[in-house]
């Protein structure tokens, strides 16, 4: 049984202390998708000392995955992320109390998928809009903070909503992705990803031809460097979270409609309160650029996925 005092730890001293340590063991953290910042941000809130996991997704490793997730090898193309989540989990903390949710998170299973949870990560991706808002409602039902991280390019962004949000119609996941209040989860399925509301961080060296390929149903594309620069930051809000009730002079975490994101490509970090208007200046920025040529290419375009489709 690990303690405060176990040498798993011993490093962590020094950036916090052993109240905090403590707070971080005891709490207890679901994940909805471990697919690409959902394995990184568990695998380093495993090494920092939670040994409590409630995990959902109903996906498969795939060769696609190779790119960026580290639980995405030959052995494990075809087994269910989850599960490969936890055997990566047991290497470091054999002790861990993880529960599998296979089928993913359902109207069926979401309040079993919380019952336990501190906080809980929505990593269920942009295009299920339903299963982000089931989980940001029964969030608030809880009484848990629900934390959003994302990756774009080299760069990551990540809020939280408020348990307590919603009394003034902001700072809430559905207000952030503007989603109608009160539409159904039937009615969500329905609607699509409006880019203007959740990436208020555009990268400005992105190839507008990638743009137009998402917008035109291609899958959002993901390198290990934005995972990577993710799961730092979201692993870092989570210990701000973990650790609120200790005495220490630490920050409040970023709360939405505000919203933080970081860039290892060109060094930009930032913190915005305006997510929409900001996302247009980056817009205008990347198109800019386009226009004027200065913006490398990135081979994402329509017709390269085709060509890459017909030739696999």
């Amino acid at each position: 049984m690990l303690t405060t005092n176990s040498p798993e730890f011993a490093r962590n001293y020094g950036f916090w202390n052993e109240k905090e340590q403590k707070a971080i063991m005891s709490s207890r953290v679901a994940i909805a998708g471990v697919g690409g910042d959902g394995f990184q941000l568990g695998l380093k809130l495993a090494r920092m000392g939670v040994g409590t996991f409630d995990i959902a997704d109903p996906e498969s490793f795939e060769p696609e995955n190779a790119n960026r997730v580290p639980g995405a090898t030959i052995r494990t193309y075809g087994r269910n992320k989850a599960i490969v989540f936890r055997e990566e989990v047991h290497k470091v903390n054999p002790k861990a109390d993880i529960r599998i949710f296979e089928s993913g998170v359902t109207e069926e299973n979401i309040d079993d998928f919380l019952s336990r949870a501190t906080i809980v990560f929505d990593e269920s991706e942009l295009t299920h809009l339903h299963i982000g808002t089931a989980l940001a409602r029964a969030a608030r039902k809880k009484g848990i903070p629900n934390i959003l991280v994302m990756n774009i390019g080299f760069a990551a962004q990540v809020t939280s909503f408020h348990p307590k949000a919603g009394k003034n119609g902001k700072g809430t996941f559905e207000h952030f992705m503007g989603i109608p209040k009160g539409a159904s989860l039937e009615e969500i399925k329905k609607m699509k990803i409006k880019f203007n509301r959740c990436l208020p961080y555009f990268p400005p060296y992105i190839d507008f031809k990638t743009l137009r390929a998402v917008q035109s149903g291609a899958a959002l594309p993901s390198i290990a460097q934005g995972v990577d620069i993710a799961s730092a930051i979201g692993a870092s809000q989570a210990f701000l979270h973990m650790t609120q009730g200790v005495d220490n002079n630490r920050p409040q975490p970023v709360w939405a409609p505000s919203i933080s994101y970081m860039d290892a490509y060109n060094f930009k970090s930032g913190k915005t309160h305006f997510p929409r208007l900001s996302h247009i200046c980056y817009l205008i920025l990347a198109l800019a650029r386009y226009k004027l040529d200065t913006n490398p290419r990135a081979s994402y375009s329509v017709t390269d996925l085709q060509k890459r489709k017909k030739n696999n």
